[in-house]
C-alpha cells in the first residue's frame, strides 16, 4: 500500500491506566513498518478501571476527542476484562453501550494478563478465578526479568517481544479449541482475543493460521481472498505475502 494513501486511524483504549496502555505503546513502536505497510495509524489511550459500563463511558469520552472518520475506515477498540463472576452481570449493558458508540470490545477472560501469559509455551487452559489467579500463573513462568510481573512495567512489550508470534498462535489455538468443544470463544475462560486486534492492525502472513473470518486484501494491491478462522494463510503467485483486513 502506498505510503501516501490516507491512513485509517485506530484508537485502542485500555481498561486501566497502565498495563494495556504500556503494552500497545510498545507494540506500536516495534511495528512501525508493518503499520505503515497497512496504512494504519494507532492511538493508544488509558482507561480508569471501575465497573464495565464506567470503563465503556471512559472509552466514549476518548472517542469524542479522537473523532473517528468511519468512512475512511477509522475504528475504535476497547480492551476489556471479563474478570470473575462479579463482573458477569455488567457485561451485557456495557456491550450495548459500546455498540451504540461504535466501540468494538476486545475481551480477555478473565484478564489482559492471560494474553501476556500466552507469550509462554504450554500455559494452563483451565478456568482462572480472576486476574489475581492469572498473575500467580504468570509469575511462575515470568523469566523475562529478575523481578515478578509488574502491572506498571513500561517495558512489558519489549520483555515479551521475542515470543510475540507464540502469543498470537497460542491464543488462536485456544479459541479454536473452545469453538470446537463449546462453539464459543469470546468471553470464554480462559481466552483473549487480543490476537484478533493485532491481525487487524498489521495483517497476517503466508503460512500463518487465519485469525479472523473475512475478506483479506493483499498488502500493496487490491487482490482479495476469502478466509475462515483457522485456515492456513496462502501465498500469492507462489510468493509469501502479507494480507490485511
Amino acid at each position: 500500500m502506498s505510503s501516501t494513501a490516507p491512513k485509517r486511524r485506530i484508537l485502542v483504549v485500555g481498561e486501566g491506566l497502565q498495563t494495556e496502555y504500556n503494552y500497545f505503546v510498545g507494540f506500536r513502536k516495534a511495528f512501525e513498518k508493518e503499520l505503515e505497510a497497512t496504512a494504519t495509524s494507532v492511538t493508544v489511550a488509558r482507561g480508569k478501571g471501575g465497573n464495565a459500563s464506567n470503563i465503556v463511558q471512559k472509552a466514549i469520552n476518548e472517542v469524542k476527542k479522537f473523532k473517528p472518520n468511519r468512512k475512511r475506515g477509522d475504528r475504535v477498540f476497547l480492551l476489556l476484562d471479563t474478570e470473575g463472576a462479579g463482573r458477569a452481570p455488567e457485561l451485557s449493558a456495557a456491550e450495548n453501550l459500546a455498540k451504540k458508540a461504535g466501540i468494538e470490545i476486545v475481551y480477555s477472560s478473565p484478564a489482559f494478563e492471560y494474553w501476556l501469559l500466552c507469550h509462554f509455551k504450554k500455559i494452563p487452559r483451565t478456568n482462572f478465578k480472576d486476574c489475581a489467579a492469572v498473575i500467580v500463573a504468570l509469575n511462575k513462568v515470568w523469566n523475562v526479568c529478575v523481578q515478578d510481573y509488574d502491572k506498571a512495567d513500561q517495558e512489558v512489550f519489549v520483555r515479551l517481544s521475542d515470543s510475540f508470534d507464540v502469543a498470537r498462535a497460542q491464543a488462536l489455538e485456544i479459541d479454536l479449541h473452545h469453538l470446537k468443544t463449546i462453539a464459543a470463544a469470546r468471553c470464554t475462560n480462559p481466552s483473549s482475543q487480543v490476537y484478533e486486534l493485532i491481525a487487524i492492525l498489521i495483517g497476517v502472513k503466508t503460512g500463518e493460521k487465519c485469525p479472523l473470518t473475512g475478506t483479506w486484501i493483499l498488502v500493496g494491491d487490491t487482490v482479495t481472498v476469502q478466509l475462515n478462522k483457522g485456515d492456513r494463510v496462502p501465498p500469492h503467485n507462489m510468493v509469501a505475502v502479507c494480507w490485511r483486513l
